[in-house]
């Protein structure tokens, strides 16, 4: 009896990490407005997840697969966090420690939305939007680490 208590505690616990996780990266998180400089950033490494977010914020309960959706915000993210890993920075390979916390998140959003393709579970289109939140947040700081290793020129 008491290890399924143990058990029970743990999950619970677990849960409300992860809630307590999500909670904080969301307040890391401003909502960016889509400059000039993100559209071309956007562009010219070929991005798609602002457009993925127009769709989504167009349609809020869009019916359909998220796979299309969330493999353009996946590859998205794989650039973005190369970008954020490599570009104009003095600590090549290393994320800070707000980075890590919104890569932890978007790997539970991106689990998230898996869960509800598979159950076939209404809601992906939120967790798919948020995932889209933290990518803008990435382009905002490869953009500005950009400018200044620009202006340091």
């Amino acid at each position: 009896m008491a290890t399924i208590l143990n058990l029970v505690i743990l999950a619970a616990s677990s849960v409300l990490l992860v809630f307590w996780l999500h909670a904080a990266c969301q307040a890391l998180i401003e909502r960016q407005a889509e400059t000039p400089l993100l559209v071309e950033l956007a562009e010219v490494n070929e991005l798609n997840y602002l457009t993925v977010r127009r769709a989504l914020q167009a349609n809020p309960k869009m019916a359909g697969e998220p796979s299309a959706y969330l493999a353009a915000v996946e590859r998205d993210y794989e650039a973005l966090t190369y970008l954020l890993r490599n570009a104009a920075t003095l600590r090549v390979g290393h994320f800070t420690a707000r980075e890590r916390l919104l890569l932890m998140d978007f790997q539970l959003l991106r689990v998230w939305v898996r869960v509800h393709q598979a159950l076939r579970w209404p809601g992906w289109q939120m967790r798919l939007l948020e995932m889209t939140h933290i990518l803008d947040y990435f382009a905002v700081t490869v953009t500005q680490r950009l400018e200044a290793f620009a202006r340091s020129r």
